[in-house]
């Protein structure tokens, strides 16, 4: 068994992929069965190590992304105690694998007017578990518990190619707009609000504390 590394998995899980097929579904598949088995072969506090390691400290969400190509983006998502996103899409298949605790992810469709989304399914990654997401969902995700859940992210594409493609829609009125990480923020403090989540709201603070500033807002 090869110790985890960030590149080794990029290389990796790319073989995999092309190996899979040509079409979405196929390569969605080969990438969350690599995911998973790199999951089950590994020591999970190995990956977190690795992956701690390549983000800056005092990172903002837009800084967890670990590896960008063409095929495959990896970001790594520590997600903060009852914290709630915004409701957003990727444009691009991903692949969830669960390192600490859990994290539920809230899928959404479009209603038939096209002007109104609503919950379908809720999907919970336990540990060491991976859940996926074809490439048109939209959702938002939520730590369940108090403490601290951490996972890796992969996604089929190149997130920075495709920024431009993506939508973020507000917590209360489901309008769509243009995606920014920035924006991203700003619905999950708006959505913690409205639930008068100050656990979630609080530990954002902990974890991004640039964040403050909007809280107070």
């Amino acid at each position: 068994m090869n110790k985890f590394t960030i590149e080794g998995f990029a290389k990796d899980c790319k073989e995999a992929m092309a190996i899979g097929g040509n079409l979405a579904e196929d390569r969605r598949q080969a990438a969350c069965g690599f995911l998973q088995q790199t999951l089950n072969n590994n020591d999970l506090n190995d990956i977190v190590t690795a992956l701690e390691a390549a983000i800056p400290e005092g990172a903002d969400i837009g800084e967890m992304i670990v590896h960008a190509s063409p095929e495959l983006t990896m970001m790594y998502a520590r997600v903060p105690g009852r914290f709630q996103s915004g409701i957003h899409n990727h444009t691009v298949f991903a692949c969830i694998g669960q390192l600490t605790g859990s994290e539920t992810s809230s899928v959404y469709n479009k209603t038939d007017d096209g002007n109104d989304l609503v919950v379908t399914e809720q999907l919970t990654s336990e540990t060491g578990e991976v859940i996926s997401l074809p490439e048109d969902a939209i959702h938002h995700i939520e730590n369940p518990h108090d403490s601290v859940s951490s996972s890796l992210h992969i996604y089929g594409g190149d997130f920075y190619a495709v920024m431009d493609d993506r939508s973020l829609w507000s917590y209360d009125e489901h309008e769509e707009m243009s995606f920014s990480f920035q924006g991203l923020i700003k619905e999950s403090i708006k959505g913690m609000k409205i639930n008068n989540n100050q656990t979630g709201l609080d530990e954002i603070v902990k974890a991004i504390p640039s964040t403050k500033p909007l809280i107070d807002a």
